[in-house]
């Protein structure tokens, strides 16, 4: 969950996240109008929208989502479980908006990006309902960044194990199904390449924050590349970051936040993203 660290930032931060705002507001609008997941890289669309087919069956979780993405080139393609998840999360982060009473402001504790419409997919909620009914980090309002995660995992790939934001990183290490790609919390030889449906771990001074990595382009001829990610519970919907040479990220935009690393599904020796 996006609390502390930016909320208490200042009145710097609030200048930022007022410029933030205004970007993706913006980015929002462009996607809007093509229907397309938006990476840095001077405007580059790196998916096209997702098309969902009859559901289907997937690592006995009923497949409600299941998308064929068109990488272009320069850009990271996903597995088939990743474009599934991040098909879901782009209608997740498409359905958010900051509270009514707060009058387009972005503010901590209660002006950030908790709230959803009727497009919010109903297969998340229903999800939400089942392992957690009548928790309040699932409920419209108050809609968590956990929550958006493991609501885009839920229908597709769920993940069974639950805490605070940053504390998913200790959690899932050596959970069965699952791996886990250092950022900062390596060393640089042990980084590998982000990868679209990552779960993206942030490390702040409380109890830091989590979202989905919806695309990447790669640092290339000594140019950094760009990760973008949506999530809830923070000062947009939507964020893209520079992607360093080192396969670290440069989060200066979030004043005290730092990315630690990632969570993915564990894929058998035999299968690479799709193609």
């Amino acid at each position: 969950m996006l609390k502390k660290g930016i909320g208490i930032a200042g009145i710097g931060l609030v200048v930022i996240a007022a410029f933030v705002l205004l970007g993706v507001s913006v980015l929002a609008g462009i996607m809007g109008a093509i229907g397309s997941v938006l990476g840095n890289g001077g405007g580059r669309v790196c998916y096209a929208t997702p098309t969902p087919t009859p559901p289907g069956h997937h690592g006995g979780a009923s497949v409600l989502y299941r998308a064929a993405f068109t990488p272009t080139p320069g850009c990271v393609p996903p597995t088939q479980v990743a474009s599934e998840v991040v098909a879901l999360a782009k209608q997740m982060a498409g359905a958010l908006s900051v509270s009514p009473s707060c009058n387009g402001t972005i503010a901590y504790p209660n002006c950030y990006y908790t709230w959803y419409n009727a497009h919010f997919p109903q297969s998340v909620i229903h999800y939400g309902n089942q392992v957690c009914g009548g928790c309040s980090s699932w409920q419209n309002g108050h809609y968590q960044c956990v929550s958006f995660v493991r609501g885009a995992y839920g229908p597709i790939d769920p993940m069974l194990w639950t805490a605070n934001a940053f504390d998913l990183y200790a959690l899932y290490q050596g959970k069965p199904g699952w791996q886990e790609i250092p950022s900062a919390s390596g060393a640089a030889y042990q980084r590998q390449m982000p990868l679209p449906g990552d779960v993206m771990v942030f490390k702040d001074s409380s109890v830091g924050h989590v979202a989905i990595v919806m695309s990447v382009v790669p640092p290339t001829n000594g140019q950094n590349g760009s990760i973008t990610f949506a999530n809830a519970n923070s000062v947009s919907p939507y964020t893209t970051m520079p992607l360093l040479q080192d396969l670290s990220v440069d989060a200066s935009s979030w004043p005290g936040y730092t990315v630690w690393g990632y969570i993915r599904p564990a894929l058998p020796h035999t299968m690479t993203p799709t193609p």
